[in-house]
């Protein structure tokens, strides 16, 4: 009786991730955009991006659709950054001296700076790691002039190393997201991606802009949060072959502290109906680790999961086959950033990126 309640509890997790499958995530497509009323103002928050910054820039400069104005906020940089954006004439450089005020964390504190700098109708507030194809923009203002509200992008993984890899459950826990937004609306878990954020001016001022983030490591569930509660409609879609990034090209630790960052942080603003069943979802993912050990006849559980993450992980990200086959260790590796996460967010309330130190 014990091995077959384990057995039906297991499928039954397995059955939840079909869920996310099934309500099939958006991913941006491209589309052609005629508002030339639009102003458009991109604000860049860059800090020590001086091996980004060039080919952000580059590829907003080969758009079809030019935006009204380009803003980047250099936040305390100590290497090339200004020097890189300064090469362009007709880009507005906001130059952000020491540390952000106190209250304040550093990518609010420099989106905050960039939106008081700009004059356009329309935001957009652009990670400066992210690449768009030279059609990205126009689909993006296109897709918001549909939409309205609050459109925001996860962008597709670019990947050069191996260790890269290694935020597959991260980015699934994403994936996920954005499948449950589309699978029911009426349960929005306000799910707002930060590499890409479009808004209109008057909202951003009627909910406080990133003012009303100012504290927040992750600023951007928390900024969607509020958009939920003010009944502002939410749309959010995978970049696909159109946005693109390359979260931590810089070796293992910056994928640390990345996800060490974020990821206790971000499990706390997930909307409680979707946190149970992506919860219950890894559960069964541990679960089946923990059976391919010690249990030969639940080894069953190995390829139904490899068939879903295979299926969810398709055209988001440079992941191959090697990723679904040594699932068991990203996830394995997953739990320990997870768990250096929580101690470091809840115990030492303190977190580091790029050199800066974060209360938390």
């Amino acid at each position: 009786m014990a091995i077959f309640w384990e057995q039906e509890m297991l499928f039954i997790a397995w059955l939840i991730g079909w869920v996310f499958i099934l309500s099939k995530y958006r991913i941006l497509k491209k589309e052609n955009f005629q508002f030339p009323e639009a102003h458009l103002s991109i604000i860049i928050p860059a800090m020590n991006e001086e091996k980004n910054i060039d080919k952000v820039l580059n590829s907003i400069k080969k758009q079809s659709y030019q935006p009204y104005e380009i803003i980047v906020v250099n936040d305390h940089s100590t290497d090339k950054t200004e020097n890189i954006a300064s090469t362009y004439s007709d880009i507005k450089i906001i130059s952000l001296q020491g540390e952000p005020p106190e209250g304040w964390v550093g990518k609010p504190w420099a989106c905050w700076n960039g939106y008081l700098n700009s004059t356009g109708n329309l935001l957009l507030f652009l990670d400066a790691d992210v690449e768009l194809s030279p059609q990205a923009l126009e689909s993006v203002m296109a897709k918001y002039y549909q939409k309205k509200g609050l459109l925001s992008i996860w962008p597709y993984q670019k990947f050069t190393r191996y260790y890269e890899h290694f935020n597959m459950p991260f980015h699934l826990i994403a994936l996920s997201l954005l499948s449950f937004f589309s699978f029911s609306p009426q349960l929005q878990p306000a799910i707002v991606f930060g590499p890409l954020l479009l808004i209109s001016r008057n909202i951003y001022q009627k909910i406080g802009g990133h003012q009303s983030v100012k504290n927040r490591i992750v600023e951007d569930l928390e900024f969607g949060k509020i958009c939920g509660k003010e009944k502002i409609k939410i749309n959010s879609y995978s970049g696909g072959e159109m946005v693109k990034f390359q979260m931590y090209p810089e070796g293992f630790y910056q994928l640390w502290e990345g996800l060490t960052k974020n990821i206790a942080s971000g499990a706390l603003k997930i909307n409680f109906i979707h946190f149970l069943i992506l919860f219950l979802w890894f559960i069964g993912i541990y679960s089946s680790l923990v059976h391919i050990l010690v249990r030969s006849d639940f080894l069953l559980f190995y390829p139904l999961y490899m068939l879903q993450i295979y299926i969810l992980l398709d055209k988001t990200g440079d992941y191959n086959l090697m990723d679904v086959v040594l699932y068991p260790l990203h996830f394995l590796i997953f739990l320990v950033i997870f768990s250096s996460s929580i101690f470091k967010i809840f115990i030492l309330k303190t977190v580091t990126w790029k050199g800066r130190k974060i209360n938390v």
